[in-house]
């Protein structure tokens, strides 16, 4: 086994590529594409996740597809109103391809919200009702209707940057002739009923709460203000809600190592010691991380192709510094026309950042209480 890894090490070096040696943060990468695909055509794009060499991946959750008509019994999996073919195929695919997943659930059900869009802030009740379902469905008993059970899946973060307008609306509220911020509050409520009601079906899960998006400011000034990673997890501190994990996004503007602006890998002690204050000791993950390659509509910050391949050496080293950290999510596997921040070109040609990663992860092993 040394041997083998010392060959691989000699290998990467051979063809320009920096390995990592094995410690500290799983590296990671996400692809955005799994939930749009089902049959063939996602088992298709399972293999090409399998060969980035990853280990762990995120799942978007998209609520409003698993349940585009309201639940008569919203806890239970089996309600007949609930759809979770897609993702049973995703799970199983995974796991059969030795990659561990985890969850994170988003996007509003027309049904569940006051106004019906899709970014709506859910009411509490519905959406720490649908993390029960995920929760009960994939807590390795649930049947698989062939005989066997369906996998676990031991991590399911609350939602997706609910600091965002975006993903979630609104951030802030009028209040006479001022807009004071609302969105963590109320996002603070979904994560502590959330986090009861998987708790209560899977014990053994991992509620992973915060996941806000890379934020410094918080200027609340209109309905959809940004509320800054600071501020949302203040505020989640002064709501005591319960977490086992904390996750966040960093999207740093230059180098890994050099970047300074909240949030970024320097700042990760910052709000480590703000996770403390909601759990003591509790880990961390960054569930999106990387570079784009060219300018976006969420993105006007871009490098060079071989300057992504050289910063995602960086972003393991900048990792590696916090033990904390348990996990870096580069994001995504492949360029969109919303996201240039593949590892793969729109086209699914590589670019220079793929071998890189593959060298990363071959560095990287997943620990033990990672495995699927």
């Amino acid at each position: 086994m040394r041997y083998l890894r010392m060959l691989m090490i000699a290998l990467a070096a051979a063809c320009g590529l920096a390995a990592i040696p094995a410690h500290g943060a799983v590296l990671a990468v996400q692809d955005d594409q799994l939930h749009n695909l089902s049959g063939a055509a996602l088992d298709a794009r399972l293999d090409l996740l399998k060969s980035s060499g990853t280990k762990v991946t995120r799942v978007d959750v998209i609520w409003k597809y698993v349940a585009p008509t309201k639940p008569a019994d919203p806890t239970n999996p089996a309600d007949p109103a609930y759809d979770w073919a897609r993702y049973d195929q995703i799970v199983r695919g995974l796991v059969a391809r030795d990659i561990t997943p985890m969850f994170t659930f988003y996007w509003t059900p027309a049904w569940a919200s006051r106004s019906g869009a899709t970014n709506a802030a859910p009411r509490a009740a519905d959406g720490s009702s649908f993390a029960a379902a995920i929760a009960r469905r994939y807590n390795g008993t649930w049947p698989d209707g062939a005989g066997g059970t369906l996998p676990l899946v031991k991590r399911i973060e609350v939602w997706n940057e609910p600091n965002i307008g975006t993903f979630w609306f609104p951030q802030c509220r009028r209040q006479g002739k001022r807009y004071v911020m609302q969105s963590a509050r109320a996002y603070s409520a979904l994560l502590a009923a959330s986090y009861g009601k998987i708790k209560a079906v899977s014990p053994q899960s991992i509620v992973v709460g915060g996941v806000t998006g890379p934020v410094g400011g918080s200027a609340c000034d209109k309905a959809d203000s940004s509320v800054g990673t600071i501020t949302f997890f203040q505020e989640m501190i002064r709501q005591r809600v319960p977490i086992d994990a904390a996750s966040f996004h960093l999207y740093p503007i230059g180098p890994p190592l050099k970047a300074y602006f909240v949030p970024s890998w320097r700042t990760v002690p910052q709000i480590t010691k703000l996770v403390d204050r909601l759990r003591s000791g509790a880990p961390i993950y960054v569930t999106e991380t990387g570079y784009h390659t060219s300018y976006n509509r969420y993105h006007r910050y871009f490098v060079s192709e071989a300057q992504q391949a050289a910063w995602l050496v960086d972003t393991v080293r900048a990792a590696n510094r916090y033990p904390r950290v348990e996990v870096a999510m580069w994001f995504n596997v492949s360029d969109n026309p919303f996201w240039t921040g593949g590892l793969l070109r729109g086209n699914l040609s590589p670019k220079p950042a793929w071998a890189q990663f593959q060298a990363q992860v071959a560095g990287t092993p997943r620990p033990a209480t990672w495995a699927p």
